[in-house]
């Protein structure tokens, strides 16, 4: 008989069992957050995360993966769904890259108490800013299957809201936010994450091609990381492990900063993981009078390249050195461009300096469902409310790229700032 073979969906599920090695070879264009070698790690550091994710296969090593995590009781602000509605919380602390909050709104979100949005599933990587399904398999209709099952099996569970934070505007992707939108979700604009295509022959190439501020201001970031002071070097794997502690310390200083949280130990944990799993991690060290003064960590997977945690000792460097620049975005292009890679994936964080030295923006919306119908006509206000200071927040740079291509199968052999990411 003739046909496609039958897609099996599983929820509330554990990790697949699956090493660094698999999901290079199985999960091949799958941002590293959304595997299980990040993930394992995350439900180490975070142990009050509950996993509930949802598992489609189809064949024999086919595998669709879209992670979730229960939290029972109000988390960080990231991950809590009360500020995608524009509540602020008592500590002052704010989402990734801000946005203004009203008062009064806040304090409606507030009377509500906690009932109506815990227990709370939040569906992605919640230290990988990433909602998304890594997949080796594709299908028209598999997002909509995996939402479909999803949903139902979720808030029978006693799910009271289930938070879709961060999808970005890659293509399959729109299929996920009009099924949760069919589901009875609202979605809103996030904000951007930025990357670099490498499509010049080299680093020389690159320059040459960017507009004259935007080269201008690369060679000045450059000659101020000079001026003051800073050697750059590069550690790779293993040699990493004398420095974890130290990047996460400052780390979690930037994000400190720039008005979020994390803890040093998350940093520690999965940083440390993906070492000893025999990950491609670089880390590029900024030291100055022989102390370690700036730090960037990035992961390659196959063809692209992922700078994830940065972290400056601002005291000892200054506000306007320029090593922000040099180390996280010059530093990983030119190895990137050495490498043969194709792409370098930021993430969100410093926008708008970002675009200034040549990234491409790409949208990320926030979707969310509450299980109360009577309460969804007002989430969806707060939800386009907190969408607008959102667009205020990143200046509103107009229409980004269009949306990325994702691949249909996953297992071609691939070439060899800010707050919530870089």
């Amino acid at each position: 008989m003739g046909g496609s073979p039958r897609v099996v969906i599983s929820t509330g599920q554990t990790l697949p069992h699956m090493d660094w090695t698999g999901e290079l070879a199985d999960l091949t264009d799958s941002w590293p957050y959304l595997g299980p070698t990040w993930l394992a790690a995350t439900e180490k550091v975070l142990p009050e995360a509950q996993p509930w994710h949802t598992v489609a296969g189809r064949a024999r090593g086919e595998l669709a993966l879209l992670p979730g995590y229960i939290l029972s009781t109000p988390p960080v602000v990231d991950h809590e769904p009360r500020t995608y509605l524009g509540r602020r919380a008592p500590t002052g602390e704010e989402v990734c890259c801000g946005a203004e909050t009203d008062a009064a709104r806040s304090a409606e979100i507030d009377a509500l108490g906690t009932e109506p949005f815990f227990p709370t599933l939040l569906l992605g990587s919640p230290l990988g800013y990433r909602t998304e399904v890594a997949y080796n398999f594709w299908a028209p209709t598999l997002m909509g299957a995996i939402v479909d099952r999803l949903v139902p099996a979720a808030l029978e569970a006693g799910v009271r809201c289930i938070l879709a934070p961060w999808i970005p505007d890659r293509r399959g992707n729109e299929a996920l936010v009009s099924a949760l939108d069919a589901a009875g979700a609202h979605s809103t604009f996030w904000g951007y994450e930025d990357f670099i295509s490498l499509d010049a022959p080299d680093w020389d190439g690159h320059l040459a091609a960017l507009p004259l501020k935007k080269r201008q201001r690369i060679k000045g970031d450059v000659r101020r990381a000079e001026a003051a002071g800073v050697a750059i070097r590069r550690v790779d794997g293993t040699d990493i492990r004398p420095h974890v502690q130290r990047i996460a310390e400052l780390t979690c200083l930037n994000r400190e900063k720039n008005g979020a949280g994390e803890q040093p130990e998350h940093i520690v944990g999965i940083l440390s993981a993906l070492i000893d799993q025999g990950a491609d991690v670089r880390a590029y060290l900024g030291y100055k009078n022989d102390a370690l003064v700036a730090t960037c960590v990035a992961i390659r997977k196959n063809h692209r390249l992922f700078p994830k945690w940065a972290g400056f000792d601002y005291p000892a460097i200054g506000e306007r050195s320029g090593i922000y620049f040099a180390l996280v975005l010059d530093a990983p292009v030119r190895d990137a461009y050495a490498e043969g890679l194709r792409t370098v994936e930021f993430g969100a964080g410093a926008h708008q300096a970002k675009a200034l030295r040549g990234c491409t923006p790409r949208a990320v919306t926030t979707s969310m469902l509450l299980a109360d119908p009577a309460l969804r006509p007002r989430a969806t206000a707060w939800l386009d409310a907190f969408g607008r200071t959102r667009r205020a927040a990143f200046g509103d740079p107009g229409t980004p790229a269009p949306p990325a291509t994702l691949p249909l199968l996953g297992n071609a052999a691939g070439t060899g700032g800010g707050c919530c990411t870089s």
